[in-house]
This record gives C-alpha cells, structure tokens and sequence, in this order.
C-alpha cells in the first residue's frame, strides 16, 4: 500500500470543477470541506504496487444533510469519464428507482453545469442514463424493485441508503464478481444509518464490517470506512475515522436525551454542520430520530 499524490490532486480537482446542484447552492462551485477531501484522497490516492487503487469497497455512513448525494455523483462521474477505463460500467443502485435516481438527478445537473462534461456525455434521461462517449462508458441507475440484473462489468458502483433495501440480492449481484474483469472495480456505498432492531439487514451486515474494519477487529485492506454517528450500545461517538467514547449511562433515557441535545457532539457528528446544513436542521432531524 502507498500513497500517489497524483491521483489524490486528480479526484480533488475534478470534484472543484463541478458546481453544487440544489437551492441557493447552485451554481456554486464545490468546494470540498476537510473531511470530504480527506476521504476522497485516501480512497482515490492510496494504490497497490502496480498503481491502481487499494480500496475496492467504501462505506460512508453519515447523516442527512450533510452533502451526501453530491460526494456520491461526483465519484460516480469520475470513475465514468477520468478513471481510464474504456466501456466502464457505472451503475447507481438503491433501493427503488425513485431513490436511485436521487444520486443520478445530481450527477445529470453537474454535467450541465459543466461545459466540458455537457460536451462529451449524452444524458438518456427515459433511461436514467448518462453516457460518455470518447470511452463509451455509461452510468446507469438500478435499483431492487428490478433486481433480474446478472451478467454486468462493473467498473463502479454507488450505493445510495444500503440500509433500505429490502433483501441482499441486489447488493449481492452488484458486488460479488460483478467487477473481476476491471483493473481497479470501486463499490462506494453511501448511506445514512437507519433502523435495523432485528439486524439481519444487508445495511446492518455491512455497517459492522466498516465498523470492524475501523476498530481493528477485522483485517480488510480493501475497505475504507467513514462512519459519523452516535453508537448508543457501545457509547460511542463516531467521528469518521475515529470515535471518542462518552461518560455515562447511555442507557439511561436521561443521558441519552442530554447527549442528543449536546450540541458540540452535533458538530463531532455532522461534519457539513455549518455549510450544507444548519444547526437548526440538525436539531430537527435529531428530535424526530430521539422519537422513533
């Protein structure tokens, strides 16, 4: 494993020419905050001996509103058009089409945004398809309610809210072999953290693993793990990377209230807390997840 400069400063410049998408943000140019370049530099800069990337599988978990659907567009327009990949499949899966399309929506505006991109990709939009055309590659959305899906050459997958979806099938289709054929297959799972109480879930499964893989429990050098979030059970206070674990009874419906209501942990938490969303947004989307 080392570190090649070269495609980090890639993956970051192609990220600083698309422009944000939705609201008062459109038109803005992306700027990405530090633990947005700092996970895309590590995914994208860290290769094996012969060059290409060490990590096959991410998974990032984080809250809403914290810029999620625009990080998953932009890695699936680069491994479509800068990756050097001819006939590169690129497919954005979740759990229905209107919740795949979520992700692909962004991308399609980025490119329109974007007078180099609008210049080479043809968007098919009755087909929720983007095509690159100096590579004939192609980025397309699948999602579960269509799951008959075998024989593909996937060169990256973004998996949008894993937690949803109602079976493994589709995941399992889309990453156990699907990508043997390519040099360096990318499968960016992107999710918040849901609700799994019986955790036999897919979402659940995978959640643990990254968890593993981040506490050295499991060996993996092919995942790369980002999780941001509160875990109640073990009292920790995920902060990408890392976590801090937290005094008290977390048990104790007291604590855990004064826990949600702490608003430094907010910021430990949400790392976009400033810039894509406001402290008010957090408060409200922490309120309804105190009450389920």
């Amino acid at each position: 494993m080392q570190f090649d400069a070269g495609k980090a400063a890639r993956v970051l410049n192609f990220f600083r020419r698309l422009k944000h998408t939705k609201g008062h943000w459109r038109g803005v140019p992306f700027t990405l905050l530090p633990w947005q370049e700092q996970a895309l530099s590590d995914i994208f800069g860290t290769v094996r001996e012969n060059g290409y990337r060490q990590y096959t599988t991410v998974y990032m978990e984080i809250g809403k509103k914290q810029g999620k659907s625009e990080i998953g567009a932009g890695v699936g327009l680069y491994c479509l058009t800068s990756d050097d990949e001819w006939a590169a499949e690129v497919y954005g899966c979740a759990a229905d089409r209107q919740q795949a399309s979520i992700v692909f929506d962004v991308a399609v505006e980025m490119v329109d945004q974007n007078p180099t991109l609008r210049k080479h990709i043809k968007p098919v939009l009755s087909l929720k398809r983007l095509i690159y055309m100096p590579t004939k590659s192609f980025y397309q959305v699948l999602s579960a309610d269509a799951v008959s899906k075998h024989g593909f050459n996937v060169h990256a997958v973004i998996f949008d809210e894993l937690h949803a979806q109602p079976d493994r099938a589709l995941y399992d289709i889309m990453t156990q072999g699907s990508g043997d054929a390519r040099k360096q297959p990318l499968y960016f799972v992107i999710t918040t953290a849901g609700d799994d109480p019986d955790r036999h879930s897919i979402g659940w499964e995978v959640h643990k693993r990254a968890e593993e893989v981040l506490l050295g429990v499991k060996k993996d050098p092919t995942m790369y793990a980002v999780i941001y979030g509160l875990d109640r059970e073990n009292r920790r206070i995920w902060t990408g990377r890392e976590y801090e674990t937290a005094p008290g009874d977390w048990a104790d419906a007291a604590t855990w209230r004064s826990i949600w209501s702490d608003k430094k942990i907010w910021a430990k938490v949400n790392p976009s807390l400033g810039h894509t969303v406001t402290l008010d947004k957090v408060e409200d989307h922490d309120t309804q997840a105190q009450g389920n």
